[in-house]
């Protein structure tokens, strides 16, 4: 690029521009309104002056183009600046050797172009919103109901107020609590506790023995803890009973026979 340009200025060419270059937005165009200067050397300027136009011209639509496509309509003025430093100076195009060219374009929009690009905007506008506003409801939702499990449990209440044969506190737990934020709380926890003794109880049964079994164990497991005070829970009578000798087995067992102290001998 030179400031001076190439050549004497009776030498010179001059080309009015009209033309029409796409924006971002597509079915919307800056309207190119200006002036072409450009001068050809060998070989270029051997195929005519009509040749030697035709390639300036392209060269410039090529770069005009090239700057307004990544612009939207709104942003007319940054195109128009960048399109100003790169065509204002002279300067050759990279597959043109031996043309020189430079222009001073104003880039506009059309009054409908213009109105379109407003209403695309005011549509975007639109949808950004409501989606900003759907995020901030799911989001206050959360803080609301899932923030907390005791939250949860009274908002799935309030759901099945209107038909409490529906109420599912299964779903509940298996859908829903594993959603709140803090669904590890000491009810959750009790819960499964007490689901888990439930169990447990349901397979003791009525069995005596097994009974008596089950809290030898226990007390035998507390007690290798360390945790004797734990024993509190057990009831007296239990504890005695797992004491008893015959504590070891279950009803209509036969009792194993006891060695006399002789024998022993």
């Amino acid at each position: 690029m030179t400031i001076d340009g190439p050549g004497p200025w009776w030498s010179r060419r001059r080309s009015r521009i009209r033309a029409q270059w796409p924006t971002r937005l597509p079915g919307i165009r800056f309207c190119a309104r200006g002036t072409l200067t450009y001068r050809a050397h060998a070989p270029l300027k051997t195929g005519g002056t009509a040749a030697t136009r035709a390639a300036a011209r392209l060269a410039l639509d090529e770069l005009g183009r090239g700057i307004t496509e990544r612009h939207m309509p709104e942003q007319l003025t940054t195109a128009q600046e960048r399109l100003t430093l790169a065509a204002a100076h002279w300067h050759t195009p990279e597959d043109a050797p031996g043309l020189w060219l430079k222009a001073r374009i104003t880039l506009m929009l059309t009054e409908q172009d213009a109105d379109r690009a407003q209403r695309y905007q005011d549509a975007l506008r639109e949808v950004t919103l409501q989606l900003a506003q759907e995020h901030e409801r799911r989001e206050r939702f959360r803080q609301a109901v899932f923030d907390k499990p005791d939250a949860t449990r009274i908002w799935w209440l309030d759901r099945h107020l209107d038909d409490l044969n529906s109420l599912d506190w299964d779903v509940f737990k298996e859908k829903i609590l594993p959603l709140v934020g803090a669904a590890d709380d000491i009810q959750s926890k009790a819960e499964r506790i007490a689901q888990t003794l439930l169990y447990v109880w349901e397979k003791l049964g009525d069995n005596p023995g097994q009974h008596a079994r089950f809290t030898t164990t226990v007390r035998t497991v507390l007690e290798q803890m360390g945790w004797t005070d734990a024993l509190a829970w057990l009831a007296p009578d239990e504890l005695s009973a797992s004491d008893a000798p015959g504590s070891g087995r279950d009803d209509g067992e036969e009792p194993h026979p006891v060695a006399e102290a002789g024998a022993a001998r």
